[in-house]
């Protein structure tokens, strides 16, 4: 029986990135893989959970959201802590997926991005990825809330039978299933959200005059 291993890189244990975790761990098991799923964040002062399964599986999937641009801090930590494991990788399949809450997809394409680097330096054979826009809004729901959800759900399901068969996946696959929209739509979802953050803020006592916690350091 193949084995894969997924990642979830967010801290958090439900939300978007483990519901796409779960839906990768039930769709392979479907298709006589052995698939586990671990969580990056609950690992990070003892990583050799992760590392042993990475040794046993021949397929990596790293799941997770796109804060600023890329996967969080802490996958750039879980990549390093790689490199001095090596010994660890030999030459499996790795597969990324991330999420964020922009609609459009090559704002979040940069973590994907940094995989394939970091496979093209190590023993690792980077196979593609999908990127889906808007996940923060799902918060863990089915994909098909999103509004461009059938497009999405075609896309992904092709993506996981590219896993599945170990080929590679091609960024058409979510650059079809993008959400196109007019410009004058995306400012006022861009205003729409600044609102909530906004209002997210006070709720919890962060007003514009809070002093910066960089400050003294």
């Amino acid at each position: 029986m193949k084995k894969a291993v997924i990642i979830n890189l967010s801290p958090r244990k439900t939300g978007t990135s483990m519901m796409l975790a779960n839906r990768c761990q039930t769709f392979l098991s479907s298709r006589d893989y052995q698939a586990e799923i671990l969580h990056l964040y609950p690992n990070l002062k003892n990583l050799n959970p992760l590392l042993v399964a990475i040794n046993d599986a021949q397929t990596i999937i790293m799941v997770g959201p796109c804060y600023i641009d890329t996967y969080p801090a802490d996958t750039v930590y879980f990549l390093e802590e790689l490199e001095k494991n090596q010994d660890v990788l030999h030459g499996q399949g790795l597969y990324g997926i991330i999420q964020g809450g922009m609609p459009y997809v090559h704002t979040h394409e940069s973590g994907l991005n940094m995989l394939e680097l970091f496979a093209g330096d190590y023993d690792l054979s980077y196979k593609g990825g999908f990127v889906i826009g808007m996940g923060a809004m799902l918060n863990g729901q089915p994909l098909d809330k999103l509004l461009n959800g059938k497009k999405v759900e075609h896309g992904f399901g092709l993506f996981l039978e590219n896993v599945a068969k170990q080929e590679i996946s091609q960024p058409n696959l979510y650059h079809h299933a993008q959400l196109r929209m007019p410009g004058l739509v995306y400012y006022l979802m861009a205003k729409m959200m600044n609102r909530r953050i906004d209002k997210q803020r006070r709720e919890k006592g962060i007003g514009d005059q809070a002093k910066s916690p960089y400050e003294n350091l």
